[in-house]
């Protein structure tokens, strides 16, 4: 069975059901294990009271990542799989969360393998309401694999939704290879290239629809035999170590050994936008005051993570806000407030009890200029001051919150019709 959504298809379900079948396996749950006991031996943040709490999780989010890559890693064989999103129900199928890297809930992030030579064509329909940005990544090496860099990997191309030109059916097509095929958008690979990511950004949960798509491979190398279940598992644990090896230096690396507590430097530019990570360490009767702003973008999405980069629950909590489910200050700005426990204003960043962990900012779709200054105020607040900092508007009854949560939970459920 499958659902009437572009990401309820038959391989995706299929694909999640294989997933759930390798983290069952014995090796599968002595890699996350191992996992576990890295985190635990870490030296900022293995015995950090936060740390400690969110260990296990964050270990069992990115084992199941692993396995999702390992399935989806066959360049003879492409097929999209979303991933690097939260737990989810449906179609007799419990998935757990597979966050991992400072992951965004507003993204719908689908990866797919590439290789240097073959050529494929992505055929993909545009809903009628569309993501406020969409971008396909052809990313030049394997992923976490070698030196720590902001992405992940040295990325090959972009293609942004700016770039395409739908017929009047909301429907084009990509070619994606070494070379162009003819006048269609395309998707450069290089000799090294083994993976691309096509990532939707949401910012109104309940009419937005990620993109329709599939993907087919037209030229390239025979193929290779297709993987047995014994493949995928050493597949999957060698994902599962290098990984979680990597993603830990470069939290360590770019974050916590270099930037300070309790800030936010401003954005740097990204191929899709401008993106800045930063950190926090407050009391529990603390939290961090941020007012960012949106400068244009047609999205902006500030997130908290625990220590290991797993954003905190944002479904069933609000563990990230975008620019259409914060409210604005009346000079357009956005304030938020980072804490433990619930302080009262609708724009809480719930950290789901951690007092330290990292926050993200993300402004995609129209262009920040380079010289902008869109952090506008960080520092740490007492929370029984919070009322001085917020209007009247700002503020929410425990019943305003609770309708607040489910409205999210049934707009996230939107995916998965």
């Amino acid at each position: 069975m499958t659902g009437t959504g572009p990401l309820s298809t038959a391989s995706q379900l299929a694909l999640e059901r294989r997933a759930l079948d390798l983290l069952a396996t014995p090796e599968l749950r002595a890699a996350r294990d191992r996992v576990a006991a890295l985190y635990r031996a870490d030296r900022n943040y293995g015995s950090h009271p936060a740390g400690v709490a969110s260990l296990e999780a964050a270990a069992a989010s990115i084992t199941v990542a692993a396995v999702q890559h390992a399935l989806v890693a066959d360049p003879a064989r492409p097929v999209f799989l979303w991933s690097a999103c939260s737990a989810h129900g449906w179609h007799g199928i419990d998935m757990p969360n597979s966050g991992y890297g400072i992951d965004n809930p507003d993204n719908v992030h689908r990866r797919s393998a590439v290789d240097g030579e073959s050529t494929y064509v992505v055929r993909g329909r545009v809903p009628e309401v569309p993501a406020a940005q969409f971008s396909f990544i052809c990313y030049g090496a394997p992923e976490a694999d070698g030196k720590v860099t902001r992405e992940g990997a040295a990325i090959a191309s972009v293609v942004l939704s700016s770039q395409l030109v739908p017929d009047a059916d909301g429907r084009f097509e990509l070619t994606v290879g070494p070379t162009p095929v003819d006048d269609r958008p395309h998707l450069r690979t290089a000799p090294t290239s083994t993976w691309m990511l096509v990532r939707d950004a949401l910012t109104d949960w309940e009419s937005q629809d990620p993109l329709w798509l599939e993907i087919e491979r037209i030229a390239g190398p025979d193929a290779a035999p297709e993987p047995t279940d014994a493949d995928l598992v050493e597949l999957a644990v060698a994902n599962v170590e290098r990984l979680s090896r990597y993603w830990l230096d470069y939290d360590n690396e770019l974050i916590h050994d270099v930037r300070p507590l309790n800030a936010i430097k401003q954005p740097t530019p990204r191929p899709f936008g401008a993106s800045v990570v930063g950190r926090f360490d407050v009391a529990a009767d603390e939290g961090l005051l941020v007012t960012l702003d949106p400068c244009g973008a047609d999205y902006l999405g500030f997130e908290v993570t625990d220590p290991w980069g797993v954003t905190r629950p944002s479904v069933e909590a609000t563990g990230g806000l975008n620019n259409r489910q914060a409210k604005a200050n009346a000079d357009g700005t956005l304030t938020y407030l980072v804490a433990a426990t619930d302080p009262g204003v609708h724009n809480w960043l719930d950290t789901g009890g951690l007092t330290a962990g990292m926050v993200a900012a993300r402004w995609q779709g129209g262009q920040v200029a380079e010289d902008a200054e869109p952090v506008r105020e960080v520092r740490v607040v007492p929370l029984r001051d919070v009322a001085s900092f917020f209007s009247d508007g700002h503020r929410i009854t425990p019943e305003g919150r609770a309708e607040q949560l489910q409205q999210r939970a049934a707009a996230f459920a939107r995916r998965l019709r």
